[in-house]
């Protein structure tokens, strides 16, 4: 397949980043001739390249339908039905990159492929394979640290996607992706300055901002969260989940009158929200308002039935008060019928239970010691400890 001079000049264009330019020489080759392979390919690759895989499709249907035997075609194809659920294009994906002609995107499609079925340990051996054909290759990196995340090795996975932040030195996605890699370690100091890199790289991405704000929250550091918040408020002012983190930053920053005023207007922007009404219904306890964060908790519950925050809230809020155990129970059991391995669920009923049925108590307590968060878990421990026979 002899390649055009318009195809060789849209191929450096693309190579050096030039995308929309290299995409009009692209089709002009193929203006010139339909059937110009290198140009149906490369305009393909192009294509993938911006996540047009529609576009892609039909292009590789058409040089398929030229030449049948076409390998990369093939691959990029396959990998596309694989991604979209079919697992027989597995066993094409592994023939194709078995052959000993094979090329670069045959043997890292075939770990694309491995890598949507979760077969994350059988997808790093061809991964790694094409790295070695194009050492430093950022895409290549990332999928082999998506591998290795799968398999559990935290280690190699952060090791894989730092190496691909600084091979690519302009994608956001390896920071991204490093940063939760850190969380997981429990390295959130370290994650943070991660997310950070990520967000200036591609400061125009809100999402950055909302995973900043939320690991800001999660590492107690809620004036910070409060101006990634603002942020990303500002690049969407009508989004009511932008206005909750604001506002939820506000509370945990103990600035509650901000909070109410903040998540009443997210409240207004979307009214059926739970978590905003479990939001602004904790902080009118916090301003002495126990009638209005009922009402907002008991209103949840009537469109989000089993809501596992609302029920929660509501019955810490009747157990504080005289008799209210028995209203307690009510929430809890009704929430738990939704929710029926949650640990929260499980530690508020065994507190609701404990002065008038030990034994099914302990037995909600013995459950919530299951709980991956540890403050439930030591409470239930010490609740265990209460109410085991001696």
């Amino acid at each position: 397949m002899a390649v055009s001079k318009l195809a060789t000049s849209a191929a450096r264009l693309m190579k050096q980043g030039l995308l929309k330019e290299a995409a009009r020489e692209f089709q002009l080759a193929l203006d010139q001739d339909p059937q110009d392979a290198s140009a149906l390919l490369g305009l393909a690759r192009l294509r993938l390249a911006q996540h047009d895989e529609d576009a892609a499709r039909g292009l590789l249907d058409q040089l398929v339908s030229l030449h049948p035997t076409h390998p990369e075609a093939l691959s990029h194809l396959a990998r596309m039905n694989a991604e979209k659920g079919d697992a027989s294009a597995l066993e094409l994906l592994a023939a194709l990159a078995a052959q000993p002609t094979a090329g670069f995107f045959e043997v890292l499609n075939h770990g694309r492929g491995l890598l949507a079925h979760q077969k994350y340990a059988q997808a790093v051996s061809p991964l790694e394979h094409a790295l070695a054909m194009q050492p430093g290759n950022a895409q290549t990196l990332t999928y082999l640290g998506k591998a290795h995340q799968g398999t559990g090795n935290l280690d190699a996975a952060l090791k894989a996607y730092q190496e691909a932040a600084e091979a690519t030195r302009t994608e956001h996605l390896p920071f991204l992706l490093a940063s939760r890699v850190q969380v997981l370690q429990g390295q959130i100091g370290p994650a943070l300055v991660t997310l950070r890199q990520a967000i200036l790289r591609k400061p125009t991405e809100p999402s950055l901002f909302r995973e900043f704000a939320s690991l800001c929250l999660f590492a107690g550091a809620p004036d910070a969260a409060m101006r990634a918040a603002i942020e990303l408020r500002l690049k969407l002012p009508e989004s009511a989940d932008a206005i909750y983190l604001h506002g939820l930053s506000a509370f945990v920053a103990g600035k509650n009158e901000d909070a109410d005023r903040i998540l009443r207007e997210a409240l207004e922007k979307a009214p059926g929200n739970a978590q905003v009404r479990v939001a602004l219904a904790k902080v009118r306890r916090r301003l002495g308002d126990d009638a209005e964060a009922k009402k907002l908790l008991e209103e949840t519950l009537t469109f989000a039935p089993g809501d596992v925050g609302a029920a929660n809230d509501l019955s810490v809020l009747h157990l504080s008060k005289p008799g209210g155990a028995n209203a307690a129970r009510k929430v809890l059991s009704e929430a738990l019928k939704a929710n029926p391995d949650d640990p929260g669920l499980h530690l508020n009923l065994a507190l609701a239970l404990a002065d008038s049925d030990a034994a099914t108590a302990l037995t909600h307590a013995r459950r919530a010691q299951a709980s991956e968060d540890k403050n439930i878990r030591e409470q239930a421990d010490r609740l265990v400890t209460a109410l085991a026979p001696h």
